[in-house]
């Protein structure tokens, strides 16, 4: 399994080399590739926008990439610890005869730290955990041992949540990170009959990492909606469940709900891998696929869904449009292994964000290695 280093003291200089070591894409035509056998590489159709080769050296594991990491104006949304003091010191110039007030530009989140600068506290029960993540202040907060959560947590602004140790794990409840901002949860397991991380109520810069998520008969084991936005999933292991991720709802207005998902080891869900439903921009990408008897991933009510360098095996449907109300999906370098080629509708623009393709070859052994807790 890949380390966490999400410690206060190294994700600033981790965020900065991940930004100096990410390539950016190619923007090519849309093409799928369709193999007969998992071992090698298809002997069938090839896509015309083969990913870009990796460069030679370790890839940096525990920073962020996607939407979580870009800027975000953020002048109606709940501001982080950071943000506060910087519209004190606005509304104290304005007081001043400065130039600050309502024609001021929107405070500009910079990316998704979660509780880096904070102390760092340790949880092993229930009671400490709420009260931690309850509390105002910048916090990275360390889960030891097994906790019965007896409900749903809400999580506030500043917050990272990071699983310690063997048999770090979260049961009987769910995680709500609900209109708050710039919140990291990683190296976690989490097993729920219902949702285990809800993302809702215009939540902004969430990176869900490297945890392991089962259960979730009740609902996606993973919800982004109720115009959430600047949300990364990446390098998790979904597991014995109906619905792994959901983005969005019938009811979510235009303009937000902005994901990355990548990395993740889809392993036996049966679908939403994820269904994205009113969503801005969705990227899916280097995910594993593997027996997804409903479909791996689906666009639906004018969502703009792009779907690159994923291995789907034994899914039969691997990408959809809903045929009552579809979305926009656009795919290449997938590779499909007794799946059904994708159904394709409309254009999906590049995302603004440098990122790194993996070959979508050694996608299977990289995720299933890498992917989920420690």
């Amino acid at each position: 399994m890949r380390p966490h280093p999400l410690a206060a003291a190294c994700l600033a200089v981790l965020l900065c080399a991940v930004l100096s070591s990410c390539s950016g894409q190619e923007e090519d035509a849309e093409a799928v590739e369709t193999a007969a056998e998992a071992a090698a590489p298809p002997p069938g159709e090839t896509d015309e926008a083969d990913p870009p080769p990796q460069p030679e050296g370790e890839r940096p594991f525990g920073t962020p990439v996607g939407w979580a990491d870009q800027p975000l104006a953020v002048s109606d949304a709940e501001p982080s610890a950071e943000e506060a003091d910087a519209e004190e010191g606005e509304d104290a110039e304005e007081a001043e005869g400065g130039t600050g007030g309502a024609d001021a530009e929107p405070a500009l989140h910079p990316g998704v730290s979660g509780g880096a600068g904070g102390e760092t506290v340790t949880a092993t029960d229930a009671d400490q955990l709420a009260e931690h993540l309850a509390a105002q202040e910048p916090l990275v907060v360390e889960v030891e041992g097994e906790i019965d959560l007896d409900g749903t947590v809400p999580i506030s602004s500043d917050k990272t949540l990071l699983g310690v140790g063997e048999g770090a794990e979260l049961t009987g409840g769910g995680l709500s990170v609900d209109g708050s901002s710039n919140v990291i949860l990683a190296n976690l397991g989490m097993s729920s009959d219902g949702t285990a991380v809800a993302v809702r109520g215009g939540a902004h810069h969430v990176w869900v990492d490297g945890s392991t998520f089962s259960g979730g008969r009740d609902g996606a084991l993973v919800s982004v909606t109720d115009g959430a936005d600047h949300v990364t999933l990446s390098w998790n292991h979904f597991s014995d469940a109906e619905s792994a991720v959901g983005i969005g709802a019938g009811d979510d207005a235009p303009g937000a709900l902005r994901v990355t998902v990548h990395h993740n080891f889809f392993d036996g869900t049966s679908g939403r891998h994820p269904s994205a439903r009113n969503a801005e921009h969705v990227h899916v990408f280097n995910n594993y696929f593997r027996a997804n008897p409903g479909y791996g991933v689906q666009s639906a009510h004018g969502s703009n869904v792009l779907v690159e360098g994923n291995y789907f095996e034994g899914t039969p449907v691997s990408v959809s449009t809903e045929p009552d109300d579809p979305g926009n999906v656009v795919t290449r370098a997938n590779l499909l292994v007794d799946s059904e080629q994708p159904e394709l509708r409309g254009s999906v623009p590049d995302p603004p964000y440098a990122y790194e393709l993996d070959d979508t070859v050694s996608v299977p052994d990289l995720v299933m290695n890498e992917a989920g807790a420690d």
